[in-house]
């Protein structure tokens, strides 16, 4: 998504009101809404080391986004837009896309610093490199949430599942069906990428501690295309494997997709709740019997550390990394989930109104 000044806009018409989002509250920042200015974090706001002093709304919010370049991120910006419309406690949100270079989103930040936003938010290139940066923002009053792909500055409050249970959860269900000896692959995400690594560490742990073998894995970007294509090269070069762990539904599709073309028989294999996949895993069921699970980070992520940031401003402490369910997609819910009607590239579980979601995605 390219960067936008404007007041958040959707195809959808406004919503009228906020997405439902049940958490626990956050704490404070300035003294009058508007503007972040250079106010400096204060007594009980200071000494928790991310908080900053309360304010009054509607605020400012920024949000520096790493990159925007596939379905889960376009989703994760509508589902923020869309709680963001239906609050009267944001006046405007401005949104940049770093395109996966630190460099670029240091400057972003840099930049809606000097906008005086109140609230920045942070779905990070970098768990480390972007410090410097928050603690700026902090020093200036500005209630800092990172997501998803986080920052570890002392000076932001962290939203996110957690991606090593994640990962636990795929590699517990694959180790089930398995046995000691066996040998799969893993379809990882984006290289280099914290979620990516955390996800492969806990699927890894329960998989050894299982006996099974990993032999081989590759990037996918969390891209069903490249799942394709690398569990194309995977299986030519590993033709003895008996499962397959991947980290997400996109590249799950692609390979199952890439065993059907193979003529090859479909292997236990894990996902995530990718509508596309969710199909496939109805399809397969019904005339194979074939089993998945399916953990989710939910695209609504970045409205629940939204609401964070918020309720932050007004003076509740959520903590310094608030604890966030992961939904889990299983044999015994994929019904509830699955979205027949809506194109592959969605992902579920959703908050989006059915009318936006008609305004986005229907077919």
């Amino acid at each position: 998504m390219r960067s936008s000044t404007r007041r958040i806009a959707m195809r959808a018409a406004v919503v009228a009101a906020a997405s439902a989002v049940a958490l626990v509250g956050c704490s404070s920042a300035g003294d009058s809404g508007g503007g972040g200015g250079a106010t400096t974090a204060s007594g009980s706001a200071a000494a928790s080391g991310y908080m900053v002093a309360a304010k009054d709304g509607p605020y400012l919010v920024g949000f520096s986004n790493s990159f925007a370049g596939n379905a889960f991120r376009t989703q994760m910006i509508l589902e923020m837009q869309e709680y963001a419309n239906g609050s009267d406690m944001v006046k405007d949100m401005i949104v940049t896309d770093a395109n996966n270079s630190v460099d670029k989103q240091l400057s972003d930040i840099n930049d809606l610093l000097t906008k005086n936003i109140d609230i920045l938010l942070i779905n990070a290139a970098s768990e480390t490199a972007l410090n410097e940066a928050v603690q700026r923002a902090w020093e200036q009053g500005v209630i800092v949430v990172s997501f998803d792909n986080q920052v570890s500055s002392e000076h932001g409050i962290i939203v996110n599942t957690d991606q090593k249970e994640f990962g636990r959860i795929g590699g517990e269900w694959l180790a089930g069906k398995l046995k000691e000896g066996d040998k799969i692959f893993t379809l990882d995400g984006l290289a280099g990428s914290p979620v990516s690594d955390a996800r492969l560490a806990g699927a890894t742990e329960v998989l050894k501690a299982a006996g099974i073998e990993i032999v081989a894995g590759g990037a996918t970007d969390w891209d069903q295309a490249k799942g394709q294509s690398v569990t194309s090269d995977l299986l030519a070069a590993n033709p003895d494997v008996a499962g397959i762990y991947s980290q997400g539904g996109g590249p799950s599709l692609g390979a199952i997709n890439a065993m059907q073309q193979r003529g090859d028989t479909i292997i236990p294999i894990s996902g995530e709740g990718y509508n596309g996949f969710l199909k496939k895993w109805v399809e397969l069921r019904d005339s194979i019997g074939f089993e998945s699970i399916a953990p989710s980070n939910p695209p609504y992520l970045g409205a629940i550390a939204l609401d964070f940031a918020i309720k932050a401003l007004q003076g509740e402490d959520p903590g310094q990394s608030p604890a966030v369910e992961l939904p889990v997609i299983t044999q015994d819910n994929l019904d509830d989930n699955v979205r027949p009607d809506l194109p592959d590239a969605f992902f579920l579980p959703t908050r989006l109104s059915e009318e936006t979601i008609k305004a986005n995605y229907g077919q």
